[in-house]
This record gives structure tokens, sequence and C-alpha cells, in this order.
């Protein structure tokens, strides 16, 4: 059985850690935490809610491939945060795009259209859903996208909040000096989605193409015009010898910055191991593998 989780958030290639958990995109590292250990509860193997074999298989696939992930990077307070500001930039993309958004589910219908007690709805309606969300295992992945496309609606509605509500700010003298040391250290700390190509990056550096694909469409979904997460996946991709997939990322990337010393390198690799008639200086054909010099000079050399 797959898992087809392709609705709410996860239709922006969004993993929405929050909705495979059942958990609020509010929740705090110790809510998390007790979530996890009550589906693990629920899904060992030995446990009696289950009747058949095949039902203790699918818990154990559930939690193995699905659960355990999530967890993995909500456990984390670094992680944790940056997944929460990853989903503070994909509210803003929402609204710019709320024209094109469909809502079907009828729940989530309820909370787009509810007043300002929204939040108190949301946390309702999720309440609602976690509690059958593993319960029946045939149906965890619709409730998995149920969840995911009321976060979806939660995030839309807070952020039109904050668009409407958020007052102009004041400059206070008192506080210039403590303003700036804030801005600097701010200025210094890298952001999330410089946090995931870095990450994207080192996972390259290695050939651990798998663990890199996600990390760049995470930053693909919060900003779709960034050129460099474009090119870091075109170069995934003609490393596994996906050329058409390559070609579509790579051109994307030549679109938006063509004069990126980054995106011209990698434009030379596609075309150098794209190329089947490709040859060196000696005749011999050139070799279908990363160049030394790319992992030099996209990831800071190869480890």
């Amino acid at each position: 059985m797959s898992f087809q989780l392709d609705r709410g958030l996860f239709q922006f290639e969004f993993t929405d850690r929050h909705a495979i958990l059942g958990v609020s995109v509010n929740a705090e590292e110790i809510n998390i935490r007790e979530r996890y250990q009550s589906i693990a509860r629920l899904l060992h193997p030995d446990s009696s809610h289950w009747k058949t074999d095949e039902d203790r298989k699918l818990a154990v696939r559930l939690f193995s491939r699905l659960i355990t992930h999530a967890y993995g990077q909500l456990s984390r307070q670094s992680q944790l945060q940056e997944q929460i500001i990853m989903l503070e930039l994909l509210g803003k993309r929402l609204v710019e795009e709320s024209s094109q958004i469909q809502i079907a589910d009828p729940l989530c219908q309820q909370l787009y259209q509810s007043g300002n007690d929204f939040e108190q709805v949301y946390d309702r309606i999720l309440t609602q859903l976690a509690t059958q969300q593993y319960s029946d295992l045939n149906q965890s992945a619709v409730v998995i996208n149920q969840i995911s496309e009321l976060n979806l609606v939660y995030l839309l509605r807070k952020q039109l909040q904050s668009v409407r509500s958020t007052p102009p700010t004041a400059a206070n003298p008192n506080n210039a000096t403590a303003n700036k040391e804030t801005t600097s250290a701010e200025l210094n700390k890298p952001s999330p989605i410089e946090g995931a190509l870095r990450r994207a990056e080192d996972y390259m550096s290695k050939k651990n193409w798998l663990k890199a694909v996600p990390e760049i469409k995470e930053v693909i979904s919060v900003d779709p015009n960034n050129a460099r997460a474009h090119t870091l996946l075109g170069l995934v991709y003609l490393y596994q010898q996906q050329i058409t997939m390559a070609k579509l990322s790579i051109n994307k990337a030549i679109q938006l910055a063509p004069k990126d010393p980054q995106v011209i390198q990698a434009k030379q690799e596609f075309d150098r191991l794209s190329n089947p008639n490709a040859k060196v200086a000696n005749g011999k054909a050139a070799p279908k593998k990363p160049s030394e010099g790319m992992f030099s000079g996209l990831f800071g050399g190869k480890k």
C-alpha cells in the first residue's frame, strides 16, 4: 500500500510533518513528543488493537516510513523552529495565490468561513481528526491529507489576519542600540531557506541525492523563484540520470538568474553529462559522472 500525500501543504511539495503526526502547527516540543509516544504505542505490532498480521505489518510501515521521519525533524528544537518559519513563509505564498486555492473538505471550509474564533475552530477540528487518524490504517493517508488541508487553511487565515491587523512600527530612539545589535545578530544567522540549502549541498557533496531532494523541494515550495534551489535540484536529477527533469530545473534556474556563476557552472555540467558525443582531449568519451570541479565549486569541496 502506498501512502499518497498530495493535498493541503503536500501539493506544494512541502513535507507537512505536523499533519503526519496530527499536531497543531503551533505545537510545542512537549506536545509533539507526547503525540509521538501515543502513536508509537498505538502502532506497536504487539498492540491489541490489531487483529491481523496485515494490520500489524501496515502499522509498522506507517511508523517507519512516516511517523519516525516526521518526529525526527520536529523533535529537534533548531529544526522545529526552521519548520515553523518555513510554514510562515509558505503562509505568505498562500495569500499571494489564494485565488487559485480550492478548499474541498467540508471541515476545512468550516474553518475558512469561521469568524475571529478561527484559532479555536482549528484546534477543535484538528483534535477531531487526530483522534481517528490512526484508528483505521487504511484511511490514515486520507486523514493526513485532511489535516494538511486544514493546516493550509489555518496558515492562510492567520496570515490574512496578520496583514490586516499589523500596526505601523513607531521609532523609539531609546531602543536604537538594542535594535542595531538584534539586527546584526539576525543578519549573521542563516535563514531557514539558507539552512535547508546548506543541508542539501552537504548531502550532495556526499552523493546522498535522496536526502538532498526534500530539503530543496521545501525551499522551492516557499520560494518558487529561488534560482539556487532550482540549480541544485537540476544537478540532483542530472546525477541520477533523470535528464529531462534536470533540463527543466536548470532551464528554470537560467530563466531566473542567467548570469549567476553557479547557474552557468550547472549548465556546463549538464551539457557535459547529457551529451553522449562529448569528447575529451585524447578522443575518448568524457566520463559520465559528477566532475570534481562541481563538488568543489558548489559544495565547498568533495567530502
